[in-house]
């Protein structure tokens, strides 16, 4: 089968691209101008609220009247941010590195430099060359090169242990390298605490100036990282206002910092202004563009309908919008999404529903300041609704369906209002407002789509519902006029929304529409043979010509009921397209017989032929339901084999080209038509006579 290209027609396959865009442009007109009507229901509330009025303050100047906040706002001090900082970088430590080499060759100097006094004293070198090898060692200091020419072994020794000691400490408690003469003057003070003749003392201070050496040495880089480190750890300061909030009093002076939350509120227009206008203008874009293409591409939207479906969308987002705008300020847990998904679900699909449901929180984002986890619990209790709704079969599932997103909500909002530490009595508002808003969205949408479906004259499952019962008006009449006709019906939709059910089609709809293919038939009911129980047949006083305009007109008829009784389209699509273009055969072999050249298409149904799973398996149940009256004794062989030859035929006869129907289809399909015809077929075991007198 071929599939149907619904909007296959691409402005940009000419080479006249301007021509092409504007032919496009003008066959969707309406739609074009509905979708801006809906922009600007969406962006006036946004300017209103960023830009509600424009004061020409400045710091110092007293305001003549006072300043409430018409919205909460956020908004980062960058001043203070920074002040704060910089105070944080202050008590930042540089950052040095232990240099053990250092350590190593300051106390190598030490033992070097006593090594050489040790060696100079102990040789054997004449006194007048011992001293001038001392003066080379002490720098030329003379006082103490004639003190040590004297000086005792054993006092070296104890003078070299003093200062290795001083040493010891100072490069374990560490010399900085910038900080090197505050060591020197703390070596200093411990010689100086020393009990040593003055000479020694001078001797130790001359060897710490020379052998001292910083073991931690400043690192830049480290320095740097840790100083950026402590800056990124800083929070930015954020000075939140609260709708409601007084932020100028009448007579108050304009302070910097109430300059700062008078531009965030837009009251004071800033040069960044231009930002939140793209900003607002980019977010309704991209929601439209996004629901246009979820429009266009659901299954619920094909070209003859594509205004009447732009038109919902407006209508159903205008309200939700609006009504958004008002609930913001009793709780953002009242904001109806849920309402939204379900509406959007209920006149268009399941995909459509969740990109609209979730582009429409992210746009709404914008101008309520709905926070992430509001966002989260609404958008994912909304697809559970969604997917309650996807298996509805009575209208009560709209009531389960916000019953259960109320609970989800509710036990989200509570795990958020727990994790942000709310106090206990905004939890309980959250969760019993999380709860109304899905359990009262169910009941509004159940009311709208009542409503809405007999506006438009959709198809929507509360309509097919309602149509589906067998009480309705037009089935009842079908049943007192042509009861035949009625049971054929019956037995068509029971095939016809089984097989739709085993191949993933739309079951009520096929259900809904077999009910109604044939009340055509109500006009002439004795010229249909399941009519004619306890009449001769009509037709047999009847040219063939006549006897077959009568029964191609009952689609004609059909359709001029369904629309006096305001049936919806896809409603009417079944009772156009159940017979397609195929011929009436009987009729027709019967002229041939009497006329001899009889044209073929002059006995062939008007069409159109199935444009979609559903019609296509009415198509297939009615013929094959008619045929089953011709086979005598049915068992699974004969049932299977007639199944097989109406498939074949209507293959064969191009009947299912312009549906989305597949082989793989039609094999579900033969089968689903077998099993219920067999139960339908079925045979009963014979039972012995029973003598209910008791006798035997």
């Amino acid at each position: 089968m071929t599939r149907n290209s619904r909007f296959s027609y691409n402005i940009f396959t000419e080479k006249n691209v301007i021509r092409n865009a504007i032919l496009y442009f003008k066959s969707n007109m309406i739609p074009i101008i509905l979708v801006i009507f809906l922009a600007i229901v969406i962006i006036v509330p946004m300017f209103y609220s960023y830009f509600p009025a424009n004061l020409n303050l400045k710091e110092g100047d007293v305001s003549s009247h006072e300043i409430i906040a018409n919205r909460d706002v956020s908004y980062i001090d960058v001043a203070k941010t920074e002040e704060l900082r910089g105070k944080m970088v202050e008590s930042v430590s540089p950052v040095y590195l232990l240099n053990r080499s250092n350590e190593d060759e300051v106390f190598t100097g030490v033992e070097d430099f006593f090594d050489s006094l040790t060696s100079i004293l102990s040789g054997n070198d004449d006194e007048v060359l011992k001293r001038e090898k001392l003066l080379e060692l002490v720098a030329n200091n003379t006082q103490i090169a004639d003190f040590f020419l004297h000086e005792p072994i054993g006092r070296i020794e104890k003078l070299h242990k003093a200062l290795e000691d001083i040493v010891y400490k100072l490069m374990l408690s560490g010399v900085r390298s910038d900080k090197i003469s505050q060591a020197t003057k703390i070596g200093l003070e411990a010689i100086a605490g020393l009990d040593l003749m003055e000479e020694e003392k001078e001797i130790l201070i001359h060897v710490l100036h020379r052998t001292i050496q910083p073991n931690l040495i400043y690192d830049k880089e480290a320095t740097e990282r840790e100083i950026e480190k402590v800056k990124n750890a800083v929070s930015p300061v954020v000075v939140t206002i609260l709708k409601g909030d007084v932020v100028v009093r009448e007579g108050e002076v304009i302070t910097a910092d109430k300059v700062k939350t008078l531009k965030a509120l837009g009251v004071i227009r800033t040069t960044d202004n231009w930002k939140v206008v793209l900003s607002i203008f980019v977010f309704t874009c991209i929601f439209l563009l996004l629901s246009f293409i979820a429009i266009k591409r659901s299954a619920a939207v094909n070209p003859d309908n594509i205004v009447k479906k732009t038109a919902e969308f407006a209508i159903i987002v205008s309200i939700v919008y609006i009504v958004s705008i008002f609930l913001e300020n009793v709780s953002l847990y009242l904001i109806p999404i849920p309402l939204l998904a379900m509406l959007i679900f209920a006149f268009f699909d399941f995909p459509t529903a969740l990109t609209v449901t979730v582009a429409f929180s992210f746009l709404l984002s914008f101008p309520l300041d709905l926070r992430s986890p509001v966002m989260f619990a609404v958008i994912v209790s909304s697809i559970i609704s969604m997917f309650l709704l996807r298996k509805m079969a009575k209208t009560i599932t709209f009531l389960y369906a916000g019953i259960v997103g109320g609970l989800s909500m509710s036990f989200i909002a509570l795990f958020i209002g727990l994790a942000s530490k709310l106090v206990f009595k905004q939890i309980g508002l959250n969760v019993a407002f999380g709860f109304i808003n899905f359990l009262g969205g169910s009941i509004v949408a159940l009311g709208m789509v009542f409503v809405m479906d007999h506006l438009f004259n959709e198809a929507t499952v509360l309509r097919l519902l309602e149509l589906g019962d067998t009480g309705a008006p037009l089935l009842r009449e079908l049943f007192s006029k042509a009861p035949g006709t009625y049971q054929h019906s019956m037995i068509v939709s029971n095939l016809a929304s089984s097989a739709a059910e085993k191949i993933g089609a739309n079951a009520l709809l096929a259900r809904v529409g077999a009910y109604y293919h044939d009340i055509g038939k109500m006009f002439h009911p004795y010229f249909f043979t399941e009519n004619q129980q306890a009449i001769p047949n009509i037709h047999d006083e009847l040219s063939p010509n006549l006897s077959k305009t009568v029964i191609i007109n009952h689609t004609k008829d059909g359709i001029h009921l369904a629309k006096k009784s305001r049936l919806p389209q896809e409603i009417i699509d079944f009772i156009a397209t159940h017979h397609g273009t195929t011929v009436v055969s009987y009729f027709y072999h019967k002229s041939k017989e009497s006329n001899g050249v009889v044209r073929k298409s002059d006995f062939r149904y008007p069409g159109p032929l199935p444009h979609n799973k559903e019609t296509a398996i009415v198509m297939l149940a009615d013929a094959v339901e008619a045929l089953t009256h011709t086979v005598s004794n049915p068992d699974f062989n004969k049932i299977e084999e007639m199944v097989n030859s109406i498939i074949k035929s209507r293959v064969s006869d191009g009947q299912l080209s312009e549906s989305d129907i597949t082989f793989k289809d039609l094999a579900e399909i033969k089968d689903s038509f077998v099993r219920t015809l067999l139960s339908l077929f079925h045979t009963r075991e014979s039972y012995p006579e029973i003598d209910e007198s008791g006798n035997d």
